[in-house]
């Protein structure tokens, strides 16, 4: 019996929507964007479900398929920027059930400054962090993104060094400002 594309989109999408949603977000850094970006990815793959079903992988087609739209968008806003407003659910999203203020606001403290520090990195320095971070090997990163395995390997270290650089100027410049707070 033939499966209807609803069926056959249910059986090779449905399964990866929360990663799809979760790398989404990584990339954006927002909601709405990211919903946008998985919503666009969902299309073209209900669009394509004949290629999407021939593959070994539905997971890695669908990545694929994210990272292109992502970096498709990214390069539209460099030619029309925006500014996006601050998305107040997630600064609530990162509340954790700690019971030491203290605690809880130096962890809110770090979050944002590791969010401020991945937000400064190039698109494709994210896009690789965001997937490792997810629990992709590299060679389904290569796949995802289309990098060859040695260029890859390399982008991916530069990625982590820039970040680790960006998080030193940050924190440095963090202690500046308590150290004058601190002054008067």
């Amino acid at each position: 019996m033939q499966k209807t594309p609803q069926q056959q989109f249910d059986t090779l999408v449905a399964p990866h929507l929360e990663s799809l949603f979760r790398i989404a977000y990584r990339l954006t850094r927002n909601t709405a964007d990211a919903q946008d970006l998985v919503q666009d990815t969902c299309v073209t793959a209900y669009r394509n479900l004949a290629a999407m079903s021939a593959t070994e992988s539905p997971i890695k087609w669908l990545l694929r398929v994210q990272h292109n739209r992502f970096i498709d968008a990214a390069r539209r806003r460099k030619r029309s920027p925006m500014v996006a407003a601050e998305d107040t659910q997630d600064i609530a999203a990162l509340a954790s059930e700690l019971p030491d203020p203290e605690s809880l606001l130096q962890q809110f403290q770090n979050e944002a400054l590791l969010e401020r520090a991945f937000l400064q990195l190039e698109e494709m320095q994210r896009t690789l962090l965001a997937l490792r971070a997810e629990g992709y090997e590299l060679p389904e990163i290569q796949a995802i993104t289309g990098v060859d395995r040695a260029v890859l390997s390399s982008r991916l270290h530069r990625a982590r060094l820039r970040l680790a650089q960006i998080l030193t100027d940050l924190n440095r410049d963090a202690d500046k400002v308590r150290h004058i707070g601190s002054r008067s």
